[in-house]
């Protein structure tokens, strides 16, 4: 029984008592380096611009950050440590400005778009922060930017000599269409239609794979509908008649979209393909594919049921193909197809469906019904993918769910009533239509654009998660407190697509708030559900039939994998550590193992290859704050004298003694002025979404980053 994230103990305990570790750069193990920085003079009193911004502060007016900048600097704050010391003029300016001049001046006159602003010697300290302060289009960027560690990512990957993977690049991909560009190419060659075709026995069987198999929540077709234009397409051959007679172009194109998935799924689940060499297996499936989506473009007349279904499968082979763009834009396309015939609307049996003339037919009404909300749950999980906003509208829409009802037990007239039952496939469909509702929720108002105070979106994160409780308390049981593992393959599947959409629903109602001081519930709450879903991952990669199920496993990968990572910075640049180092130790061992799978589904043809870059960075930057906090610790060790029984040092924290001062004075001021420095010192609530869209945004050179991949910093 998998049980609740939000039933297990809490990974996170409040530690109010423990000191807060200082905000001051890691040491070095270099003995000069130590000695100048115990040289250094105590800063008792930060700018309000740098206190604001979580920075080091050197206390001068004005201080170097803001000359840096060109801000103004103030000392406006509260001071609540007694009389306000007055700020010491800056004697360093002049030269610093000098010498930035001077360094503007020589890279523009190299007409670089990415510009390193050189550090005086003094401030050497500072460079132990992600990368060199820089300048993008215009755009400043600095060390405390929340997505920096996303610059060093984009560099390796476009100095790597892996010429294979050039295809991603804009320089690369300048000659393939806006709506395709940077997706793998299509194997295509000239055979006909009728070429395409498979023997009879062979399509049956792939169509007979797809149902059940392939085929987990997205269920928008009757099967035994499709079969009968199966044996519509296999007369024509035979009867040497155009393969759409009698089918038109869109049936005809889902028929052959059918094929090439359950090609593809077959392929990947029997693994004979090299390794690396992923575009191979897509040859056989390509044609079908290809195929059908010609047929589609070609379609004439006015819009129907099938125009849409024929163009959603389009999107599930495109997206499971890591075709992410076509994707996105055969979806708009198949968006503005059902918006035209209305699926978002309710409809009753007293209207002619779907047009004037036709009498009521029960299967193309819940066929309308499913095909609206397997669209609506696409778009649910396309946009957060992208880290872009949805096309669907929840105010517009009062469609119904479709019947609980199995293909067979449906005719043209109505349901008919079996003896028995038993469980329905269509429960999935409905469920997953239900908490891609909450998860859309959560986006808008968690994830709002708009400038909300971040105890409203706590509120709206808590309530949504609630929602997130009771949905999965409606799951019936062989989807939910039936252990997977017991259940026939098709049930099986589907129990753990819903596992694997509340856990990272959970993630993304709760990730806003791992850098968020007092939110310890959402935290313990994100973390528990990162360590169900990490360990539902790595038992889904044991077994191929459930790991390629679903075209969005490798970004919920990525999304637990960063989760992880962020939190493995907080907890030790803050005060804030959980008690139970077993828990912990467990998650990060699920998560190397994790990234290991990942990383071995990462190939040049996919968007995986830019996961797996993108977390090599977060993790890097993980293990260099660890690496900090051990060299502080040990510093620490190694100040107190005869406080054993005191302060006890461990991996997941601290306590430390009542004088601080016994410490030292360079351990004491670290630890008096706040917190150690992290890269994510100022991650925003939008920049989530612009982690999860990092894997798709266009690069051309090393030395251009796109000036919407990152946030300004004033």
């Amino acid at each position: 029984m998998a049980s609740s994230p939000s039933s297990q103990g809490s990974l996170l305990v409040p530690s109010p008592h423990r000191a807060v570790l200082g905000k001051r750069p890691a040491t070095t193990n270099d003995d000069a380096d130590d000695e100048n920085r115990r040289k250094d003079p105590k800063i008792t009193r930060a700018c309000d611009t740098c206190k604001r911004k979580k920075i080091r502060c050197d206390g001068t007016l004005p201080c170097k950050n803001c000359a840096k900048r060109k801000l103004h600097c103030f000392y406006n704050a509260k001071y609540n440590r007694g009389r306000p010391p007055t700020p010491p003029p800056s004697t360093t300016i002049t030269e610093h400005e000098a010498r930035w001049q001077s360094d503007h001046s020589r890279q523009s006159s190299n007409q670089q778009h990415l510009r390193p602003i050189t550090h005086q010697a003094s401030e050497s300290s500072n460079q132990s922060r992600a990368s060199p302060e820089a300048e993008y289009e215009a755009q400043y960027s600095d060390p405390t930017s929340g997505l920096n560690f996303l610059q060093r990512a984009w560099k390796k990957l476009l100095t790597q000599n892996d010429e294979s993977a050039l295809y991603q690049l804009n320089s690369a991909g300048k000659d393939q269409l806006l709506t395709s560009v940077g997706d793998p190419p299509f194997y295509v060659d000239d055979a006909v239609l009728e070429d395409v075709i498979p023997a009879a026995s062979t399509a049956r069987d792939l169509q007979e794979f797809y149902f059940e198999t392939c085929v987990v929540t997205y269920r928008m077709f009757h099967r035994q509908v499709v079969e009968g234009w199966m044996e519509i397409l296999l007369n024509n051959r035979q009867e040497r008649r155009p393969m759409t007679h009698a089918l038109g172009n869109s049936r005809t194109a889902i028929l052959l979209t059918i094929m090439a998935i359950a090609a593809l799924r077959r392929e990947k689940i029997n693994g004979e393909r090299p390794q690396g060499d992923e575009m191979s297996g897509l040859r056989t499936s390509d044609q079908f594919f290809t195929a059908g989506m010609r047929l589609t473009d070609m379609e004439t007349g006015f819009p129907r049921l099938e125009s849409v279904q024929a163009r959603l499968i389009q999107v599930l082979y495109l997206l499971q193909t890591a075709r992410m763009n076509k994707a996105w834009y055969t979806f708009g396309n198949a968006f503005h197809v059902t918006l035209s015939l209305g699926m978002h609307r309710r409809r009753d049996q007293r209207r002619d469906f779907p047009l004037p003339g036709h009498p009521h037919n029960y299967i193309i009404a819940e066929c309308y019904k499913r095909t609206f909300w397997v669209a609506y749950i696409i778009d649910t999980y396309l946009s957060i993918v992208f880290g872009r906003p949805r096309l669907y509208r929840d105010e517009d829409i009062d469609q119904d769910f479709p019947d609980m009802i199995n293909d067979e037990d449906m005719k043209p007239q109505g349901p008919s009533i079996s003896d028995d039952p038993g469980d329905c496939y269509i429960d999935a469909l409905i469920l997953h239509a239900k908490i891609a509702q909450i998860i859309a929720k959560v986006s808008r108002e968690v994830y709002s654009i708009s400038d909300l105070p971040s105890h409203d979106r706590l509120a709206a994160a808590q309530r949504l998660c609630h929602d997130l409780h009771e949905w999965w308390a409606s799951l019936p049981p062989h989807l939910g407190t039936v252990r997977p593992s017991t259940l026939i393959p098709s049930f099986r599947r589907q129990a753990i697509a819903m596992r694997l959409a509340y856990f990272h629903a959970l993630i993304h109602a709760n990730r806003p708030f791992l850098l968020s001081e007092g939110a310890y519930e959402n935290i313990a709450e994100c973390m528990d559900a990162a360590k169900e879903s990490l360990g539902l991952l790595n038992k889904m990669a044991e077994d191929s039939t459930l790991f390629y199920s679903f075209w969005w496993t490798h970004y919920v990968m990525f999304c637990v994998l960063a989760v992880v990572y962020v939190w493995e910075i907080q907890r030790t640049t803050r005060s804030i550590y959980a008690n139970d180092d077993q828990s912990l130790s467990k998650i990060f061992e699920l998560a190397e193992k994790c990234h290991g799978h990942l990383k071995r589904a990462s190939t040049s043809l996919s968007q995986n290859q830019r996961y797996s870059f993108i977390l090599d960075e977060l993790r890097s930057e993980a293990q260099r704050c660890r690496n900090a906090r051990e060299s502080l610790q040990s510093q620490l060790l190694g100040n107190i004298h005869g406080v054993e029984g005191e302060g006890h040092v461990a991996d997941i924290g601290f306590s430390l003694p009542q004088d601080l001062e016994s410490c030292g004075p360079h351990t004491a001021s670290l630890l008096q002025e706040g917190t150690m420095p992290s890269v994510l010192e100022n991650l925003q609530f939008s920049d989530w979404q612009m982690l999860d869209s990092s894997a798709f945004l266009p690069l051309s050179d090393s030395n251009y980053v796109s000036p919407t991949n990152f946030p300004v910093i004033e």
